[in-house]
């Protein structure tokens, strides 16, 4: 097949990116219809970046800081939130195209070529995480991110370039700065795919590139340790290891046996495994090994992220696509290998289509949203107003209770669930209740009545809330909790800077409200009666 002229390759990817990117930001903001908690977080994240904090080192987050850092900068340009989250994307589609060219002008043809340049624009500049609802959605963006730059990283390392392309230093430094942006941004995929990189490096005697890519990640940490210090990385790394502790986030989806094996994932672990057989029998023995190093980050990726979506069916595509033989080989069931191959490649296209066309049909699906019943719900805030959520789902207050507290009669015939038990705070019972739908609403009021009596907090007010995530500093204009966590994990983050502890009486999470109370019952705080509300308890911290 003949060669990609390199000059109508850029300006394909330059297409993609004004195509999808300008269909992005010609709405004028971003109209979510689900995961408002995410964009809370989010939200909160980038709020305490404006007052100058950083993520690990003044509050809590494993997210990396490359994660937010973009949009930041957008922000500080004058972007309102919504258009700087999509004007970071594109900004990363620029950063990232000569990456995906060098890619695939130097080790992929034909459809496998302008399939990669598709997928990896499209993955960077979605406004969905992926699924099969069709949806907007700032949850996971960092994901897609994330898979992008693993895609480039791995495609680098298990391809030979071809003759007359061989660049062993820049693919070196590229796959090098892939996997920095990896562990800056969710250290997750780092973790899944650092080895098998290097050892197809190893295995393809890239030794140079391997040199390479040490150095370019060695120097990205040592630009890291520069301008944030030398605190940062075991801050980041307290971080990581908050989530291990967790209760409720180590492992945020479906269990790791039914990644393997549940009937949304098996055709694809299937697929996987006749793919590394295939691949060997083939004679692409070195290919077949190293994508047998790469299944079990794989499974572990998709394990860890939220949703399990199983993105890297799409490399699996690519990587069969490109490594399809001459015809006349036999393989399993004595098929002939490039067909079976490409058989091979199709299924795992398929299986994950539905995901795909949803990336790349978001942006458009913001672009004709019919606006009519959207609100910003952080318009009181400078730079929010353009990020707007359903007014139904902002406004509708919805809870799951236990109908046997409220109606004593109904005890003899209900289980004996734990996770229905009231929650207990210091002598405190509250009946079992998680919030469902309304948080923005309910966190809203929390805020306006925390300014009024008998609570009476000044806006420097910084308080610890008991629940997984919270909005109330922002709806507040209170103080971030300096320390705090915007999203719940473990222990009890920041709570030696609170001005007051808030309990809520209907949770979001009611587990996590438990483990976060059992955790402020030990942690050797003095705090007065509380003072009561309908919606929360709050419990002034008596400073010494």
């Amino acid at each position: 097949m003949g060669r990609i002229s390199p000059i109508r390759y850029i300006v394909f990817l330059a297409v993609l990116i004004l195509v999808l990117g300008g269909a992005g930001l010609a709405k004028g903001g971003l109209y979510l219809t689900q995961h408002e908690g995410d964009a809370t977080h989010m939200v909160d994240v980038l709020l305490r970046m404006g007052l100058g904090q950083v993520p690990h080192l003044d509050f809590s987050t494993p997210i990396g800081i490359f994660a937010f850092l973009p949009i930041r900068w957008m922000m500080d340009a004058g972007l309102g939130v919504g258009q700087a989250f999509v004007a970071a994307q594109v900004l990363i589609a620029v950063l990232f195209a000569p990456l995906v060219a060098r890619v695939a002008l130097s080790r992929l043809t034909g459809l496998a070529a302008w399939g990669f340049g598709v997928v990896a624009v499209a993955m960077i500049l979605a406004l969905v995480h992926g699924g099969n609802v069709t949806a907007i959605s700032v949850a996971m963006y960092y994901n897609r991110w994330a898979w992008v730059a693993s895609f480039i990283a791995v495609l680098l390392a298990v391809l030979p370039e071809r003759d007359g392309d061989k660049a062993p230093l820049i693919d070196g430094v590229i796959a090098g700065l892939m996997l920095a942006v990896l562990a800056l941004i969710k250290p997750t995929y780092f973790v899944g795919f650092v080895l098998p990189v290097a050892f197809g490096f190893v295995l393809r005697g890239a030794w140079r590139s391997l040199f390479a890519g040490l150095m370019s990640g060695l120097a990205v940490a040592l630009a890291m340790v520069a301008i944030y210090g030398t605190e940062f990385f075991p801050a980041y790394v307290a971080d990581l290891l908050t989530v291990t502790r967790s209760g409720n986030r180590a492992a945020p989806g479906v269990s790791f046996v039914d990644v393997l094996n549940a009937p949304r994932f098996l055709i694809g672990t299937l697929t996987l495994i006749l793919s590394i057989i295939v691949l060997r029998q083939a004679g692409r023995d070195r290919t077949g090994l190293l994508l047998l190093l790469l299944a079990p980050g794989f499974v572990y990726v998709t394990y860890q992220n939220f949703g399990n979506d199983p993105q890297w069916l799409i490399l699996l595509c690519i990587l069969l696509l490109a490594e399809r033989p001459e015809r006349g080989r036999r393989v399993l069931f004595n098929t002939d290998a490039r067909g079976a191959i490409a058989a091979l490649a199709l299924v795992a296209f398929a299986l994950i289509a539905p995901s795909l066309q949803n990336i790349v049909t978001s942006p458009f699906h913001n672009l004709v949203v019919k606006t009519e019943g959207y609100v910003p719900p952080f318009a009181d805030r400078t730079g929010l107003d353009d990020l707007f959520v359903s007014e139904r789902r902002a406004s509708m207050m919805l809870t799951r209770e236990n109908l046997a507290a409220r109606h004593p009669e109904l005890a003899p015939y209900a289980g004996d669930e734990k996770v229905f038990a009231p929650l207990e705070f210091l002598g405190e019972s509250m009946p079992h209740c998680a919030l469902q739908l309304g948080d923005l609403a309910v966190h809203r009021y929390m805020a306006d009545r925390l300014k009024e009596p008998p609570f009476n907090f000044p806006a420097t007010s910084q308080f610890f809330v008991a629940d997984l995530a919270s909005a109330i500093w922002i709806f507040g204009d209170f103080a971030p909790l300096k320390g705090g966590a915007p999203w719940y994990y473990s222990g009890t983050p920041g709570v030696e800077n609170a001005d007051a502890i808030i309990v809520p009486t209907c949770p979001v999470d009611p587990g996590v409200a438990r483990r976060v109370l059992a955790g402020l019952e030990s942690a050797g705080l003095t705090l007065s009666a509380p003072l009561r509300d309908p919606m929360m308890l709050v419990y002034p911290v008596v400073k010494e």
